[in-house]
């Protein structure tokens, strides 16, 4: 195998399959970038036999063949290479790579020991959705799902798709993130896919700007790209029945500046940050004023009040500022929606109706928080 390629745009391609590299592996060979050319044509694959990461790239190729090289070796060479062209052969059982004035020669990994990559059947369900909207439903919602393997179900977000709509829901037991968007196309999906492939398959289409094809079959999703392709083994387990959570209606109801309570909850958490267990910060509305202050044993007290509109009677209820600061980043928007039943029920989070002539594309979205005691 021999070719010419732009370091730039090679290292862009090597970055992005290093994402699924196998970091702990019992199996070498998943450690390794596989890197297979044809014409010119040059394919770089990685898989943590979970995610397989697959992406074409056009280089001047001038020997076809394969090589498998340790994707975290290949990767920190090429970021520290000079900025010119890359040239690369690999021949028997080394990679020789030169660039302006260095080079470096790798050892190769057994290319047969790499395992083959999964691709989806012609006829399984598949749906497209634009880049951008892709891209802030994730955002939106996957940085509810729990970042925690023993409750593995809670890893993934839930897709389904039906009825023409189509909606991504996660929890991890402490807040819930629920949007839908509309949906064109007919039949209906359903799948539980894991928030870190749902991140890579994010950055992908942040970094592209095109249309995002999503296959589903029974064990996979695989997500395409232009010059990419994402597959992801689907979490196993019975996901929540999360639409049971949502409260059916609300007792008071707050309308407050999204980025003014953000900074306010961001400054007033700082007292308990270096508390052991996080200190929570609590909310006390009355009128036309929110309060939002912390009490830390250790760090001391913090207080400071905005302007809100109330719709019911006075309220004090506590949140992780965490989870509270997660929720109004998601939300966007220059204002945000409280409603609230008690103290100790969930709180859910939306966006304002949107007024006539308003762009509703974030409408459909809703936070649900659950409260701390104190």
């Amino acid at each position: 195998m021999k070719f010419r390629a732009e370091r730039t745009e090679f290292e862009e391609a090597i970055k992005w399959v290093q994402r699924t590299v196998g970091e702990r592996v019992s199996f070498p060979a998943m450690a390794g970038i596989k890197l297979s050319l044809a014409g010119d044509e040059l394919t770089l694959s990685s898989t943590n036999g979970q995610i397989d990461s697959e992406l074409t790239l056009p280089v001047q190729g001038e020997r076809d063949g394969g090589a498998l090289v340790s994707g975290k070796l290949l990767s920190n060479v090429v970021h520290l290479l000079p900025n010119d062209a890359v040239e690369i052969a690999a021949v028997n059982e080394a990679m020789n790579i030169r660039c302006g004035r260095a080079s470096f020669e790798l050892r190769l990994m057994v290319l047969e020991d790499f395992p083959s990559m999964r691709t989806p059947l012609e006829d399984a369900p598949s749906a497209t959705l634009q880049a951008g909207e892709f891209s802030q439903l994730i955002t939106q919602v996957a940085r509810s799902a729990s970042t925690e393997d023993a409750r593995a179900v809670l890893t993934g977000v839930k897709l389904e798709a039906s009825d023409g709509n189509f909606t991504a829901a996660a929890t991890d037991s402490y807040r819930l993130a629920v949007r839908t968007i509309p949906w064109d196309e007919a039949g209906e999906m359903s799948a539980l896919v894991s928030r870190r492939a749902l991140e890579q398959a994010k950055h992908a289409a942040d970094m592209l700007g095109s249309a995002v094809k999503l296959v589903l079959e029974p064990s996979y999703a695989t997500f395409v790209f232009a010059d990419r392709r994402l597959v992801s083994t689907l979490v196993e387990g019975k996901y929540p029945e999360y639409r049971g959570l949502i409260p059916d209606g609300y007792e008071r109801r707050i309308r407050v500046d999204r980025q003014a309570l953000t900074e306010v909850v961001r400054r007033i958490a700082v007292v308990g940050e270096a508390d052991k267990a996080m200190t929570p910060v609590i909310l006390g509305m009355d009128s036309d004023t929110l309060t939002v202050k912390a009490d830390s044993t250790e760090a001391g007290q913090a207080e400071e009040s905005l302007p809100i509109e109330l719709e019911g009677e006075p309220l004090q209820i506590a949140f992780n500022p965490r989870f509270l600061i997660d929720g109004l980043d998601a939300m966007g928007g220059e204002q945000v929606m409280f409603e609230f039943r008690d103290e100790l029920k969930p709180a859910v989070m939306r966006p304002p109706a949107p007024e006539e002539g308003d762009d509703e594309s974030d409408a459909d979205y809703l936070y649900l928080l659950m409260p701390v005691r104190v």
